[in-house]
């Protein structure tokens, strides 16, 4: 089973670069949007990549540690962080080059070799917080295969006329006797893995949980008397944002099916809700891994990838997220089917919108919560993702009906089967 992981890298970038940076990353997102761009695809484990130029503007809120500008390089991909961090800097060296030696510390030209090119990303790169997979054990190859194999069924299912007195079971067999023809699909027939519920890590977390209640239930009486009555109520809408930033924001969206997401925002500077905050990631930690495990976020079933990322002394958070659909809907899926996630993780940062014991308020505040979202977004310079064309729907889709297509089904099962197309 392929597992994926996330790479972060947080890179200074040179004082008088930051410009030309900016210029080059242009290039590349232009490349990406006319569909010319090939580098990336010459990285076959890449599931997605963006580059994100953060700086004090960056931040909606005052930073309470001093920030640089900076470039973030962020991945997804299969298989282990050395062989990827080797494809990075071999298969797409010119690339990995040309945006570096804008970076402070990046080897000079005569001193760059495989070695030194992965020291320098090793050197930068940083932890993850908390990390969500919407398609676990999916490869980049996997994906692109069983998409292929859900397209030749299909044609397959509407070139044929169908005897009305043709049964389900009697299409699957016919089905699966077309495939087996085809030597390019002969892969298929071993069965994909598919990770489930993971019962006894759940349980474990379960009987820590029940054992902690006093300490969570002193904990949200603490927070709600000491800090919550304290907050300032939120006042920002939309409409009341810079005209400027947020088409900047909406110039990258909407390019594809599926879009991204960068955020930054200011952790609240005291302990007690850095503390929280730390305890919100550990239970992402333990749900994605262990229960969110079939395309679905607190119910959401839009999402591919995403993350929490502490950086500068744990002080500011980064959110990184992969989704399908536009902004609005996304956080309009958000707020109505796991606001609660969204307010105890988020309930920790500097004006987020006034909660009530970290439940109530907050991201169902819908007008300010939206306005708090766009607010803390950055834009993203460069985003790449090779099936950007294909839903996470898709994908968990496209896993089942391979599995399916192989497997002896009786009239109900292939039913089910058929209405997959």
């Amino acid at each position: 089973m392929i597992k994926q992981h996330p790479l972060i890298i947080l890179s200074p970038i040179k004082k008088d670069k930051a410009e030309e940076l900016d210029k080059r990353l242009s290039v590349i997102r232009e490349n990406l949007q006319r569909s010319t761009e090939t580098e990336f695809k010459k990285v076959p484990t890449l599931h997605y990549g963006r580059f994100v130029i953060l700086n004090r503007d960056s931040f909606r809120d005052e930073p309470t540690v001093p920030v640089g500008t900076r470039l973030i390089f962020s991945t997804n991909f299969d298989g282990d962080k050395d062989t990827h961090l080797t494809e990075l800097v071999t298969n797409i060296t010119p690339y990995i080059d040309n945006i570096y030696e804008c970076c402070e510390g990046y080897p000079e030209p005569g001193a760059r070799t495989t070695e030194s090119r992965k020291k320098y990303l090793e050197k930068y790169s940083i932890k993850t917080s908390a990390f969500y997979n919407g398609a676990p054990a999916r490869s980049v190859q996997q994906i692109h295969q069983e998409a292929a194999l859900r397209d030749y069924i299909w044609n397959y299912i509407k070139d044929n006329k169908w005897d009305e007195k043709a049964s389900a079971v009697d299409i699957h067999k016919s089905i699966r006797k077309e495939v087996d023809l085809r030597s390019e699909f002969e892969w298929s027939k071993e069965k994909a893995a598919v990770q489930g519920i993971k019962w006894f890590n759940l349980i474990s977390y379960g009987l820590l949980l029940i054992a902690a209640i006093p300490l969570i239930i002193v904990g949200a009486l603490y927070l709600f008397f000491f800090h919550e009555l304290w907050n300032k109520k939120q006042t920002l809408t939309l409409s009341q944002l810079d005209d400027k930033k947020v088409n900047k924001l909406k110039e990258v969206e909407d390019l594809f099916p599926q879009n991204q997401f960068t955020q930054v925002a200011v952790l609240k500077p005291n302990f007690i809700r850095r503390l929280n905050f730390q305890i919100w990631m550990l239970r992402t930690r333990v749900l994605a891994n262990n229960v969110f495990v079939y395309g679905k976020l607190l119910n959401i079933p839009t999402i591919h990838f995403a993350r929490w990322v502490l950086i500068d002394k744990n002080r500011h958070v980064l959110f990184f997220s992969n989704f399908d659909g536009n902004w609005q809907q996304y956080l309009g899926d958000f707020i109505d089917q796991s606001g609660w996630g969204l307010t105890g993780i988020f309930s920790n940062t500097v004006n987020f919108p006034k909660t009530k014991f970290m439940i109530t308020g907050g991201a169902y505040d819908e007008e300010h919560f939206l306005a708090w979202s766009r607010s803390t977004q950055v834009p993203t310079q460069v985003w790449y993702c090779p099936y950007p064309h294909l839903s996470i729907k898709n994908i968990n889709n496209n896993t089942k009906i391979r599995n399916e297509l192989w497997a002896d089904l009786n009239e109900e099962q292939a039913k089910i089967f058929l209405k997959r197309f």
